[in-house]
Parts: C-alpha cells; structure tokens; sequence
C-alpha cells in the first residue's frame, strides 16, 4: 500500500536517515534524492528504515506490543526476530505504511500521506541505477556465494544477537555471544547489550578484486569494501563494514555508530546485519 505526500515537515538525522513525526504518526525517510524524490542509498531499503524508525520510538519510550504490515516488500519476519515484536491483534498495534519513495511511516492509526524532507542529498544517477541493478543481480536466486557459504538457518538463528549487539559475558565480553571459549571452556551464560556507539580502532579498504564473492557484483562499483576495527565502553571489540551509503574515510580515534543495513544477498534472501558509520 504506498501513500502519497503532505507538506514539508521538519525532520532530523538518525542513524543517517531522516525521521520525524506528526502526532502518533512516525516517519522516516532517506536523506538520499534523485530528480526531487528519495532514493535508496548503497546498502538501504524498506526493511532497514523500518528497523531503524522502530529503533527511533523505541527510544522515545513509544509502547509497540506489535506491528503488523500491509506491503509484502515488508520482510515481517526479520523485523520480528531483529526487534522481538510479534505480529498479532493487540490493541497496541502499529502498522507500517510504505511511500511510493524510499520513505515509510509507523502508525497505530492510518496514514494516507506522508510528509516531504526538504535538501536532500543528490546522488549521481548512472551510479544509483548501476547499484541498483547490481543488486538485483546479486539478489536472484541462482546467484551462489562462492565464498562462505551461511546457510538460512545459520544466519536466522545469530540475528536477534547481531543485530541488537547483544554480547555473552564471563571473564570479559564476547560478541557475538558463543558457549565455549577459547580454550574449550564454558564462558557464561550472562547476556549484555553493548553500546551503538563504538571507537575507531584502526580500519582498511579492500580492493574490487580483493573483495569476498559475496560483494562481487557491487565491490567494482563502491570502489571496494572498507572495514573498521572498533572498540566498544563494554571493553568489547568487533570488525565491521562501514556503510556504503556515505563515503567518508574514517581516522583512528573517531567516534562510529551501529546501525542495521544489507550486507549481501545470496540465493534469492537478503542477509541484513550491523555496520559502522562516522558520526565524529
């Protein structure tokens, strides 16, 4: 179901998109547009603003017993295990309402508009349509990972741990959490949610060729895969993508932030997971 627009409305940055709210309506958009209309950036879609604008009310204390969506681009299965709500007739309900742009809304009501960001960041045209295209690519189901292969079930049973940085804790912490330590023995069973904001440790570029086959068909058109090795207050550290959607060299010491974007698909399922951008 896409709506169509209202007014400009005064939004604000969160976790490098744009979100904002009209009353118990809550909307969030992609700071990215092309021919005065939001696009999607690298590595962002339907499922990863949802997330993120749930993430957003969560935040503000907004009480969502669960959500349900009339759009099947909605992955309603990933947005129920990455934020552990359940799809049922709660009087709480929320719904989400997709725009015919790379925007969406939340509401425990209806929604039959959404409002217009203003200044949003022009990208380049031939290279939107190429990644664009590349994923598409990449999202079919006879495109086989020649790398590591992470079956369905491996990558739904370590979600709710990865994408809600959740850290098993014993002598020190661990993300993500595993039962035995290095040497063999029992860690603990004590769960801890880490921090989203982390410290940049050190970090590196791959190159096009150097890339894992996972990233392939897009690695050509990103210029490479960057990574960032990153220190968290929890006294955990972790190695991370940074998001493809801002292009920004990171320097050893800058702050970053844990947001949720795709990674890669792999025989017809998009595999979503946590990144890293500069917020320093």
């Amino acid at each position: 179901m896409f709506l169509g627009e209202i007014a400009m409305s005064e939004f604000s940055n969160w976790q490098g998109y744009l979100v904002c709210n009209q009353g118990d309506d809550y909307f969030i958009s992609s700071p990215w547009g092309l021919n005065n209309k939001a696009v999607f950036g690298a590595d962002s879609d339907y499922n990863t603003l949802a997330l993120s604008l749930l993430q957003y009310m969560l935040s503000l204390g907004i009480k969502i017993d669960s959500l349900k969506s009339e759009d099947s681009i909605i992955d309603m299965s990933f947005l129920n295990i990455a934020s552990g709500l359940e799809e049922n007739t709660s009087t709480n309900q929320w719904s989400i309402f997709c725009s015919e742009e790379a925007m969406l809304g939340i509401s425990n009501s209806s929604l039959t508009n959404f409002p217009k960001p203003e200044n949003l960041n022009n990208v380049d045209e031939i290279r939107y349509n190429s990644l664009s295209e590349a994923w598409g690519k990449e999202s079919a189901i006879e495109n086989v990972s020649q790398g590591a292969y992470i079956s369905a079930q491996q990558y739904s049973e370590t979600l709710v741990s990865r994408i809600n940085l959740l850290a098993q804790s014993g002598n020190d912490n661990i993300w993500p959490p595993r039962e035995l330590n290095e040497q063999g023995d029992y860690y603990g069973s004590e769960i801890i949610r880490l921090s989203n904001t982390c410290k940049i440790e050190s970090w590196t570029k791959l190159s096009a060729a150097g890339a894992p086959s996972e990233f392939s068909i897009r690695a050509p058109l990103l210029g490479g895969i960057s990574t960032a090795y990153v220190s968290f207050n929890h006294g955990t550290k972790g190695v991370f993508l940074l998001v493809d959607d801002e292009e920004i060299s990171p320097e050893i010491g800058d702050k970053g932030e844990i947001v949720v974007r795709r990674i890669y698909a792999q025989e017809g399922q998009m595999r979503y997971g946590t990144k890293v951008r500069i917020i320093d």
